[in-house]
């Protein structure tokens, strides 16, 4: 069974090499479960192991983890690069080619919270776009509900919270 491993982890490496953005534990495991690759479980134990090998790095907000690749991720990437079959890599474009906006935008709002040192929680807030931070912003909440609650509402809302800033701040 350890070819197959294998194969999975340089298909990780190889798709979150040829990705634009970091992409997240949904989308990784949605290419290997949706192409019929192997399941759930197997991609989370693929990502572990990679995770723990310092081939692809991990970073978490409140209910999102998105992976990148390291450089020691594309060194090792590089050395078994012909274990990826010419369908593999004809699967992995084909993928980022017709999921690359909505991954492009959904990898790029994030909100987390913290517990303040004075009480409540720190609720950050950002949205970015090609790699550029347009909105970075923290707000105090009093109760874990309410931060629970932003961080949700803004990854639907985010453009609308913007929009409001904008006008208020420009007119």
């Amino acid at each position: 069974m350890a070819e197959p491993e294998l194969i999975y982890k340089i298909t990780v490496l190889d798709l979150l090499d040829k990705s634009p953005v970091p992409l997240s534990n949904s989308q990784i495991t949605e290419f290997f479960t949706e192409g019929n690759y192997t399941g759930y479980f197997t991609v989370q134990k693929v990502l572990h192991n990679l995770s723990d090998t310092n081939m692809i790095e991990s970073e978490s907000d409140h209910n999102t983890t998105i992976y990148s690749i390291t450089e020691s991720g594309r060194e090792t990437f590089r050395l078994f690069r012909e274990k990826i079959t010419p369908a593999i890599d004809a699967d992995i474009k084909r993928y980022l080619k017709e999921n690359g906006t909505e991954i492009c935008e959904e990898n790029s709002v994030s909100a987390n919270y913290d517990k303040a040192s004075d009480g409540g929680y720190v609720v950050n807030m950002q949205y970015k776009k090609a790699d550029k931070t347009v909105m970075d912003f923290s707000l105090n909440v009093p109760q874990l509900a309410q931060a629970e609650a932003i961080c949700t509402n803004w990854k639907e809302k985010y453009m609308d919270v913007y929009a409001i800033i904008m006008d208020n701040l420009i007119l």
